[in-house]
């Protein structure tokens, strides 16, 4: 039983930040930016809730799908509205998904990929049962993320980077297609404290530990030096795996966590950046929310047809990684 993509949404809220904006708060400019990171501008979240992201972008992958025949939504985020209700069941409620299962899962930029391989696994196995007869099964993964809330605004190193935003997929099984051919999912000890952020909890009476809230902290060096040859590993696993090679794919969906790591990727892969859809200049880093906003921003294009073979590719905080290759 194949799962295949049959919808794509996306949603970036309407308050727009550029370059020059961020540089009336920190020192640095637009040339800097641009230079070291390939963003023009963000978008930040000034009335829009992580859910009100979220919902958007699935009412957009959506759009003539049957809603009675979701039985999952997975959202991945590390920014959520509520410690609980999960995203997923706001989700759920919002857009009427009555016979959906929804939960959360935080795998912070890798999310949405872990997010199809979660949906992919139970959609062949636990959700038969939910399926109605004459009803294909279905499953919406959505990846929504407000980092601006959690983003040290006085460093200028981290600062240029982030945005808020979500993108959506919905998956659609079919016995006539392959979709999804495979995944390969890795996490990697961060022993160096490269990416962390630490919780908003309030400081119980009984002890003495600071709870202070502290804003998103990452060292850009081992960051750089991890994704790059991180993307490179579990995208080559997943590629062996469904027994193709770089040559292969005919596009490559990026984590946009920096426009210079895409270019270093495709240069370890030995391939040319026009087969990478580069959507970072009008975005920035939206974690979990980048990987499918930018592959609807690629199908947009028409770019894609039917057979092509695309690489999913996320990489960041835990240290982890993920990789599906996908047969559109």
């Amino acid at each position: 039983m194949g799962i295949k993509i049959i919808g794509t949404g996306k949603y970036l809220p309407e308050k727009v930040i550029t370059n020059e904006d961020i540089s009336q708060h920190v020192d640095t400019s637009h040339e800097w930016i641009l230079d070291r990171t390939g963003i023009e501008q963000r978008r930040i979240a000034t009335t829009e809730s992580s859910l009100d992201m979220a919902a958007a972008a699935a009412e957009q992958a959506l759009q003539g799908i049957d809603r009675d025949s979701i039985g999952l939504v997975v959202v991945a985020t590390i920014t959520p509205d509520n410690i609980t209700p999960s995203m997923a069941a706001q989700v759920k409620k919002e857009l009427g998904l009555e016979h959906a299962i929804a939960f959360d899962i935080n795998a912070a930029c890798s999310g949405f990929v872990y997010g199809l391989w979660i949906a992919e696994s139970l959609m062949n196995t636990a959700l038969s049962q939910y399926s109605r007869d004459g009803v294909p099964e279905r499953a919406l993964v959505i990846g929504t993320e407000r980092l601006t809330r959690v983003t040290n605004w006085e460093d200028r190193e981290t600062c240029i980077l982030f945005g808020d935003g979500a993108g959506a997929a919905v998956l659609e099984s079919d016995e006539n297609e392959r979709g999804i051919l495979s995944t390969y999912i890795k996490n990697y000890d961060d022993v160096k404290g490269a990416i962390k952020c630490k919780a908003n909890y309030i400081n119980p009476p009984f002890w003495e530990d600071d709870l202070t809230p502290q804003p998103l902290f990452m060292k850009g060096r081992a960051v750089f030096k991890f994704a790059v040859n991180a993307i490179d590993e579990v995208t080559t696993g997943a590629l062996e795996e469904a027994g193709l090679t770089y040559d292969d794919v005919d596009w490559f969906v990026l984590h946009q966590a920096n426009g210079r790591i895409i270019q270093s990727a495709a240069q370890k892969m030995g391939q040319p950046i026009e087969k990478f859809q580069i959507s970072i200049q009008d975005g920035g880093n939206v974690s979990s929310a980048t990987v499918p906003m930018a592959l609807y921003d690629l199908n947009l294009t028409n770019k894609m047809k039917k057979g092509d073979i695309i690489a999913l590719v996320g990489f960041g905080g835990g240290l982890c990684a993920a990789a599906a290759i996908i047969e559109w």
